[in-house]
């Protein structure tokens, strides 16, 4: 090989290197880039960044649930559906049906999320409106005055004795 041939693949060689050297940063530049829209998505997804659609369970109860599941209240076949119009006197029902939103506003940023979240309205519901739930000593309609609402008394409990919650 010739001192010029030598040379020649010399600067072939650098040549093809810097050229491989410039397609690794192409590269390497998109696939940050790839990355960054890929968490950039999946950071929008999961609706962090969203705010609520409803402002409060109350207005989500309101405005949403009780029109879109409507439920007949009294008598049905063999099954009795309570409800109270004063809901949110109820503890039970409050905690039950704030669950419910929760979930619900994050169900609605997920394509397939109300699936779950409809299996859980599904458990939730007979529990809330059955003969045991939060509204059994409440009146059906008319006026929900004090005469008609009655809430459940607490349930005794006793303190647990000292320790008891220590594990160790």
């Amino acid at each position: 090989m010739t001192a010029t041939t030598s040379q020649q693949a010399r600067n072939d060689a650098a040549t093809r290197l810097d050229e491989l050297s410039a397609e690794v940063a192409r590269l390497t530049a998109q696939v940050v880039d790839l990355q960054q829209a890929q968490a950039e998505r999946g950071h929008a997804g999961d609706g962090d960044d969203q705010p609520p659609l409803y402002s409060t369970v109350e207005e989500w109860v309101t405005t949403y649930l009780l029109p879109t599941f409507p439920r007949p209240v009294g008598e049905v076949g063999m099954t009795r559906w309570h409800w109270c119009e004063q809901w949110w006197r109820h503890d039970e029902a409050v905690t039950r049906l704030t669950a419910l939103w929760y979930g619900w506003e994050q169900a609605r940023l997920q394509m397939t999320g109300m699936l779950p979240w409809l299996r859980e309205l599904d458990h939730q519901l007979p529990i809330l409106y059955g003969d045991d739930g939060p509204f059994r000593d409440c009146a059906a309609g008319g006026d929900l005055g004090v005469r008609r609402h009655s809430s459940c008394p607490e349930m005794p409990a006793q303190p647990a004795p000292e320790n008891w919650w220590w594990w160790d």
